[in-house]
């Protein structure tokens, strides 16, 4: 290998991902309302207390918190997860080579996280999914690196590694349990190997639980009374069938990794729990994926290294690569998942793009496929963004001129927790808001208004694109300003009409 290639193999891929996320920091109009809850929680946090109605565990919010005071908080957000972003890819690289000593590999299995559709989007977001990821990778990374070697001292890291995991999702219940379970195979009578690991959770985690038990949680109930079905199960599997952006990709799993998975049984415990994990959370489908996408990427880069080592070119390949696709295809076509290519188009062309991927990896033509699947996961990316880039846009933008046009009370129907944020959570002495369901017409009539004492009503259609508002009828709401959006061909609105009392 040339001094050149190495040189591009060790460092093109963060000079790719300054350049993606530096073009993509606000690429996103607004936020997705889990996001505004988090940003509320951090400016509690700044103020010395936390949201008692706010189900999320701390530290992502302490995080957001620790910001100079003349900093726009979303911005703030945003540059923290493109920090975020290069270190976990910097720790990426590291845990690929404890495993991949090909530095094209090494490169390769970069490539694929770089522009997964699923990490890429959500590493864009104001969301703990990524951050809870890196965490999760470096306890994996570093269970392996000091696995032949522990020490009091290693293991009490391991646990605070652990312990900040759940603190950032509650998902890192499972993996400290996950690390625990596999010290507990390896090292079955030796005690003191919990009680260390076990006292670095703690350190970290008992405070908060002292504050809030687990047990009290919402996400608990989540689940419960959910109906499951064929179609849920089908959901999953067609998700999890496009993880890499690259549908064929299961068809190149080779037998070889059985052995990766009984050798690590701290991934292969956490890997298996999250899954199931995420098929008890439909709901939250591809998002909970994140968390292990960085594992699945590893085994897929596994397997792509020893069939450059000794792969032989066979029908069945072909076969599986041509089955997995079309499933994919037909799925799409009946669940149109907004995170599966929704455009025809595009995905026609990424069909094209894939098949011809599988014949250069059969042929092993390194470049040629390292090329293709950079085009296609950056297409795959690049439609999902646009697709949601635009979320909430109207109710964002009517809420931020609010705050800073109206003084009075502001009765809103938003309920994705924007509103809240804009009226409610940033210092604006001269407004302050509460929701009022406004798609009743019971509660449109003056009477109705009127009893909420507010000056102002800021109506959207944005949680239901039927929903009409007729002012002429109306004479008393008087029209202030409307926000008006046509988004991936639906029209979305946000009105702010006065009061008009009559005394």
């Amino acid at each position: 290998m040339t001094l050149q290639s190495k040189t591009i193999f060790k460092y093109l891929p963060y000079v790719l991902f300054i350049l993606v996320h530096f073009l993509l920091l606000n690429a996103n109009t607004a936020e997705w309302g889990d996001s505004y809850r988090i940003l509320r929680a951090s400016e509690f946090i700044r103020d010395g207390s936390y949201p008692e109605d706010e189900k999320r565990p701390p530290l992502y919010s302490i995080v957001l918190a620790v910001r100079p005071e003349s900093v726009n908080s979303v911005m703030w957000a945003r540059g923290f997860m493109f920090v975020a972003g290069l270190a976990g890819m910097f720790l990426f690289g590291k845990f690929l080579g404890q495993f991949i000593k090909d530095e094209r590999f090494v490169f390769l299995g970069m490539l694929l996280l770089l522009f997964n559709p699923d990490f890429l989007y959500w590493s864009i977001r104001v969301m703990a999914d990524v951050p809870f990821a890196l965490l999760a990778l470096l306890a994996i990374y570093l269970y392996k690196k000091w696995k032949d070697s522990w020490s009091f001292k290693r293991l009490f890291i391991l646990g605070i590694v652990a312990g900040f995991s759940i603190l950032t999702r509650f998902e890192g219940y499972i993996l400290a349990g996950s690390l625990f379970l596999s010290l507990f195979i390896e090292h079955r009578k030796k005690l003191k190997i919990y009680v260390y690991y076990g006292l670095g959770v703690l350190v970290v985690v008992l405070p908060w639980l002292l504050y809030r038990s687990p047990f009290s949680s919402e996400y608990l109930e989540e689940p419960a009374g959910r109906a499951y079905d064929l179609k849920i199960i089908w959901i999953y599997i067609a998700s999890l069938l496009a993880i890499y952006g690259f549908v064929p990709a299961f068809s190149f799993i080779r037998k070889d990794v059985w052995k990766f998975i009984t050798n690590n049984l701290h991934v292969s415990i956490f890997l298996l729990l999250e899954l199931l994990l995420i098929l008890l959370w439909p709901a939250a489908i591809p998002r909970l994926f994140v968390a292990v996408v960085p594992l699945l990427i590893l085994i897929l880069t596994l397997s792509l290294e020893k069939w450059w080592e000794n792969g032989k070119e066979n029908k069945k390949i072909y076969l599986t690569a041509a089955s997995l696709l079309l499933l994919y295809a037909g799925s799409q076509f009946f669940l149109k998942l907004q995170f599966l290519v929704l455009d025809k188009v595009l995905l026609g062309v990424l069909f094209v793009l894939q098949v011809a991927v599988v014949f250069f990896i059969v042929k092993k033509k390194f470049w040629l496929s390292v090329v293709s699947l950079a085009i296609i996961m950056s297409l795959w990316s690049g439609s999902v963004i646009k697709l949601h880039k635009d979320i909430f846009i109207s109710v964002k933008n009517a809420a931020e001129y609010a705050s800073k046009n109206l003084e009075g009370k502001i009765a809103y129907n938003d309920v994705s927790s924007i509103s809240d944020f804009y009226l409610n959570v940033l210092d604006t002495p001269k407004v302050s808001g509460f929701y009022y369901n406004t798609e009743s017409k019971k509660n449109l009539t003056y009477e109705a208004l009127l009893s909420t004492g507010a000056d102002y009503f800021l109506i959207t259609n944005e949680h239901n694109t039927t929903m009409e508002l007729d002012l002429e009828s109306r004479p008393y709401l008087k029209p202030v300003k409307d926000f008006g959006y046509n988004v991936n061909g639906a029209e979305f609105f946000a009105k702010i009409v006065k009061f008009e009392r009559k005394d």
